[in-house]
């Protein structure tokens, strides 16, 4: 008799620890979950689970540079991530000596005194590289390009790149409304391993023109959509997965080859910023290279992304089907918030207390040119939220390249 109590006392316990644990089991996955898609419309990256280890060279990316000399700033710009109202800064508002000149928004001359460019992008030279030409195209066209322009001038150059990142969902997004407002980008070219590539590797995603009027499941639906991972897919070395043939090779492979290249080559750019944190952003830049801005960038809230009604599915599906850009951008702001704390430790005041006392009391920054502020305002009502432009300029004088554009 009591060895039959003592055993169902034992089953009665061990069912209790089982209750117990299973409750508390699902309690911590609630919260990982919660702490995961808790955020509506967007990702959420403040309560992040894993934590990346970053070395001091990794944290410590300031740079001596002279502009008069070797260094050249080559601006990456990835579509739908404030690429142009950043390259505009970058052309007509660096506090440089001489600067840009510039006879409207877009156009700009960048030389120095001894008639040497020094900021490589689209407003300075033009699409020498293709429109919105990614890190692999970049690394096998920039520098035959200034070997041809510098000849008998200087022997070598030193390229610092830098670009800017986007919460992937919302740039996704903001990347099918400019499509649907009738944008493509037909400039653009995918050039890897010497060859463009083949209609049979990237077919087009629509016929004519334009895909203007597209739909959100039609966007979505096109899996030869560059929209895709765009970030990570212009980041990384296009190389290592064959460029965009991508036969008999393993998903798995290529979708941790990209997502790791693209990590390593952003470890090596010079700078790179988040649009959701432009005080951030200029306070890093100012003094990871040394270059002010005149007027400082600004904050903009009211994009048409944030005017969009997106539901939970859409969300979803955005979410599933850029999971290289998530992680990409979650390891980017990482590394961004370290490398802002790491430099406010060292300059010993915070990005607020820059802006506040230290920047308004070092030497004064005379004022913008007011035609060239006239001009960008007007070009900022033919803008979407990143600030690209739509449906005009050079991006409609070259030719479709698959993927973006169709006849």
């Amino acid at each position: 008799m009591n060895k039959t109590i003592k055993s169902l006392s034992s089953r009665n316990l061990n069912r209790t620890r089982f209750v117990v644990f299973s409750f508390v089991a699902t309690i911590v996955v609630f919260f990982i979950l919660f702490a995961i898609y808790s955020c509506a419309g967007t990702v959420c990256f403040q309560s992040q689970l894993v934590k990346h280890s970053f070395t001091s060279h990794d944290l410590d990316r300031v740079r001596t540079l002279n502009l008069e000399g070797n260094d050249v700033l080559v601006h990456l710009h990835i579509q739908k991530t404030g690429g142009s109202r950043f390259g505009r800064h970058l052309s007509f508002n660096l506090d440089v000596d001489p600067p840009c000149k510039c006879r409207d928004a877009k156009h700009c001359t960048c030389f120095t005194r001894k008639n040497l460019i020094w900021l490589f992008n689209h407003e300075s030279v033009g699409s020498i590289c293709g429109l919105h030409a990614d890190w692999t195209d970049l690394q096998n066209c920039v520098d035959p390009w200034f070997q041809r322009i510098d000849s008998g001038v200087r022997n070598y150059r030193r390229y610092h790149y830098i670009t800017m990142l986007r919460d992937p969902v919302e740039r996704f997004f903001s990347e099918w409304q400019h499509v649907h407002r009738g944008a493509t980008w037909a400039g653009a070219r995918l050039h890897c391993n010497g060859r463009e590539a083949t209609l049979e590797e990237v077919p087009f995603c629509f016929q004519g023109e334009d895909w203007a009027g597209v739909s959100f499941p039609e966007f979505v639906g096109c899996k030869s959509n560059l929209a895709f991972n765009r970030m990570t897919r212009m980041l990384s070395n296009l190389s290592k997965v064959n460029c965009y043939n991508r036969t008999g090779l393993d998903e798995g492979f290529v979708f941790r080859t990209m997502v790791e290249s693209a990590k390593e080559n952003l470890l090596d750019f010079a700078f790179f910023g988040i649009l959701e944190e432009q005080a951030k952003s200029q306070f890093l830049f100012e003094h990871t290279l040394g270059i002010r801005f005149i007027k400082s960038l600004d904050q903009r809230e009211d994009t048409h992304v944030a005017k969009l009604n997106m539901t939970k599915e859409m969300v979803d599906l955005v979410r599933r089907t850029n999971q290289q850009d998530i992680e990409l951008y979650r390891f980017a702001r990482e590394l961004f918030h370290q490398r802002v704390v790491d430099m406010e430790r060292r300059l010993g005041y915070t990005v607020e207390e820059y802006f506040d006392v230290y920047r308004d009391a070092q030497n004064e920054l005379g004022t913008q040119d007011e035609q060239h502020g006239e001009e960008e305002e007007e070009e900022e009502e033919e803008e979407d939220d990143s600030g690209m432009l739509h449906g005009t300029g050079d991006e409609r004088k070259l030719t479709h390249y698959p993927g973006e554009g169709g006849k």
